[in-house]
């Protein structure tokens, strides 16, 4: 089976960045926003919080938004609140500084100036404590990336 080639790029389209708690996420919750607008030229990429690059799952993620036609995906490493070992030793995606965690994903939104797909505010069907962390931290992220003082290691508004 042969991959298809990629669309034309096309700039005149707005970015998609999907915000999700973990590997299955944006295939179940956003893979559809992203395939129509990586299919139509748009660039579009995914950041999940929880799982390392070298974690259990860490292929399958690998390889899930490549099939949504999405961007390498970007991974900042932090372990499942239900699941330790999907990062071992780092802390659990719930625990982490709520500044910190949207400091990493303000420097995503600035560098690929997106409209963001994440998480609801009840954590989708499953309520899970991951799904509503990474719903707030994007809403804080989206805010935070319009504010020139606001994290400015993470380039310009």
């Amino acid at each position: 089976m042969t991959t298809p080639a990629p669309p034309p790029s096309r700039p005149d389209l707005p970015s998609v960045l999907g915000a999700f708690a973990r590997p299955d996420d944006e295939s179940l919750l956003g893979g559809g926003v992203l395939a129509q607008h990586a299919t139509a030229g748009a660039r579009t990429a995914v950041v999940t919080t929880p799982r390392a690059p070298d974690g259990p799952r860490a292929a399958e993620f690998a390889a899930a938004p490549a099939v949504l036609g999405a961007d390498e995906p970007r991974m900042p490493g932090y372990s499942d609140a239900r699941n330790e070992s999907s990062a071992p030793g780092q802390p659990r995606w719930r625990d982490v500084n709520v500044e910190d965690a949207v400091a990493q994903l303000v420097g995503h939104i600035r560098r690929f100036r997106p409209v963001v797909v994440a998480h609801d505010v009840l954590g989708q069907f499953t309520g899970h404590p991951d799904h509503r962390r990474t719903h707030q931290v994007a809403l804080l992220a989206v805010e935070a990336a319009g504010v020139p003082h606001l994290h400015p290691a993470a380039g310009g508004p």
